[in-house]
C-alpha cells in the first residue's frame, strides 16, 4: 500500500462514474476526492450510488451533507459544472472523464490534470469492443 493514496477526481456521475466510486472506495491506494455532475445535486448523487438499477444496493451508506458527499467519514466535494475545465480538479493527481462527453485530447487537456477518459462510442458498445482509455499527461501528451 502506498504511503499517500492517489486522489482522483470523477467527471460525470453517471454509471460509470458511480462504478469507478465503488471499484476506488474499496482501493486504499486511491481517495475520490471531487466529483463533477452537472445534472444532480449532492443529495441525489449520493442516492444513485447507494442504489443502482442495474448493480444493485451499495455495501456502504453514502449521504449527503452542505453539497458533499460523506462516505466513510470523508467529505467528497461535488461540482456541477458543464465542462471539465470549469471545475477545480486541485489536489487531483488524476481525473476521471465519466461523461461521455469530454473526448477530444484538446477537451482534456483543459482540465489541467492528468486525465483518463472512459467512454464508449456506439459501435464499440454494439460489437461488444473494449472501451478506449485516454491518458493526458500534465504536458498534454495523449
Amino acid at each position: 500500500m502506498n504511503p499517500m493514496p492517489m486522489n482522483i477526481g470523477i467527471n460525470g456521475f453517471g454509471r460509470i462514474g458511480r462504478l469507478v466510486m465503488r471499484i476506488a472506495a474499496d482501493n486504499p491506494d486511491v481517495r475520490v476526492i471531487r466529483i463533477n455532475d452537472p445534472a444532480g445535486d449532492a443529495e441525489t448523487l449520493a442516492h444513485l450510488l447507494n442504489f443502482d438499477s442495474v448493480h444493485g444496493r451499495w455495501n456502504r451508506e453514502a449521504q449527503a451533507s452542505d453539497g458533499a458527499i460523506l462516505l466513510d467519514g470523508q467529505r467528497i466535494a461535488v461540482s456541477h459544472h458543464k465542462t471539465i475545465a470549469d471545475s477545480d480538479w486541485s489536489g487531483c493527481d488524476v481525473v476521471i472523464e465519466a461523461s461521455g462527453k469530454m473526448k477530444t485530447k484538446a477537451v482534456l487537456e483543459l482540465a489541467d490534470v492528468k486525465t483518463l477518459a472512459a467512454a464508449a462510442e456506439a459501435e464499440a458498445l454494439q460489437n461488444n469492443w473494449a472501451v478506449t482509455i485516454a491518458v493526458v499527461d500534465d504536458g498534454g501528451h495523449l
